[in-house]
């Protein structure tokens, strides 16, 4: 097994089960015992969280590990050591040293990857790692890593075809991340039926899951995300250091810890790309994720003149996505349905169906082509809101250079 075989897996093909990551763990000595790992498990949110912990967390001083999923623009991007990524280099090293196992256990990507991570971060001899769960919590491979702390964002329906089609047998395989008595566990409110499902798992275990009252929420003032729930998901972060600071497991104070949060960025994210036109990015590919870009546009657009309103948006055919897409066409003048270059794309023609009341609706099935054609015609006061899949992201990289450098 070689870089480019890793690169080229078909689809990143899905594999259920830990035990291929236990297998691979323990082939690569168990790397993850090293440092203290916070894991995050929900439907939406679950970057942020990550971001804000990292950023809060390397302010202080902390060499802090942070695996999430997926990427915008290049793999390394999964991997970071206090928000640099992972070298190519170190990528090949790994794949290079561990290659006997891998051939042998056969694990899918996304396991590969998720041991990759942990056997980096004890090289890099990390003090924290906050691990994004990629999938569900019972199957999923950051599970297998066993950490410490677990930190629940908002669920809420996706992935239906693997994790169930209703919210209690998603909310039970999320709620399967539990797994032992010792585990801290935060959770932001959730409905009434995921809470108790939530709560079950975790007296099962002998532990208890604390939730975060809404009313004890701290209004941030985030510089760079925008919205309710971004606001929710950094409320979530900064209990969970808190609670590690009452534990004498790390020391920062809550101003330190509040003015990270407020310069606090994650790529994608209502992410203002540029002015005159402004132009904005968002990766709301569910139900949930599209309500919340909803009401931040709103909110944004509220005290600014806008002339008209672009919408651009590709999204995978998986999503069941339909009523809510019918929400979103009520608030732009101009919506173009594009494709991503996946094999998983949801057609054109499919996703114009829900916009078939609007006045324009513009089918362009090439991502690159739809953001030009929107740029060259779009005023200076005009705004193009672009949405969806993560995979638009090197299409917006090709106009808007550097847009997702993290640089503060």
């Amino acid at each position: 097994m070689f870089l480019p075989d890793l690169l080229e897996w078909p689809s990143k093909q899905i594999k259920y089960g830990l035990d291929r990551t236990h297998r691979l763990l323990f082939y690569c000595h168990s790397p993850e015992k090293n440092f203290l790992k916070i894991q995050i498990i929900g439907t939406n949110g679950k970057g942020s969280v990550a971001a804000f912990l990292t950023q809060i967390l390397c302010d202080a001083g902390y060499k802090v590990g942070t695996y999430t999923s997926p990427h915008l623009l290049k793999i390394n991007e999964r991997i970071t050591v206090n928000q640099k990524h992972i070298e190519t280099g170190e990528m090949k090293e790994f794949i290079s040293k561990n290659n006997q196992g891998i051939e042998t256990i056969k694990p899918s990507f996304f396991e590969t990857m998720t041991v990759m991570a942990m056997w980096y971060f004890n090289k890099k001899k990390i003090d924290i790692g906050i691990l994004e769960t990629g999938l569900g919590g019972r199957l999923d491979s950051v599970t297998a890593c066993k950490s410490e702390i677990l930190l629940f964002t908002a669920i809420s329906m996706d992935h239906h075809d693997i994790l169930g089609n209703s919210l209690k047998k998603i909310a039970f395989e999320k709620a399967q991340a539990i797994q032992k008595s010792k585990q801290i566990i935060i959770s932001v409110q959730q409905t009434k039926q995921t809470k108790i499902i939530l709560q079950q798992q975790a007296k099962a275990l002998n532990n208890k899951i604390e939730i975060i009252d809404p009313n004890d929420y701290i209004d941030f003032q985030l510089k760079y995300l925008f919205g309710e729930h971004q606001v929710e998901n950094a409320n979530l972060a900064y209990y969970a250091i808190q609670k590690l600071n009452k534990h004498k497991t790390i020391k920062i104070s809550s101003k330190n810890s509040t003015d990270s949060i407020c310069k606090t960025a994650w790529h994608g994210r209502f992410q203002i790309i540029s002015k005159k036109p402004t132009v904005i990015y968002d990766v709301a590919h569910n139900c949930l994720s599209l309500e919340s870009f909803l009401k931040a546009f709103i909110q944004y657009s509220k005290n600014r003149f806008h002339n008209t309103k672009y919408l651009i948006c590709a999204f995978e055919y998986n999503k069941k996505i339909i009523t809510t897409l019918k929400k979103l066409g009520k608030h732009f003048d101009t919506i173009i349905c594009t494709e991503t270059n996946i094999r998983k794309s949801m057609p054109i023609n499919q996703l114009a169906k829900p916009f078939k009341n609007n006045l324009k609706i513009i089918l362009i099935k090439d991502a690159y082509v739809a953001i030009n054609h929107i740029k060259e015609k779009a005023k200076q006061e005009d705004i193009i809101a672009i949405i969806g899949s993560h995979f638009i992201a090197p299409a917006i990289n090709r106009f808007f250079k550097n847009c997702f450098v993290h640089n503060k």
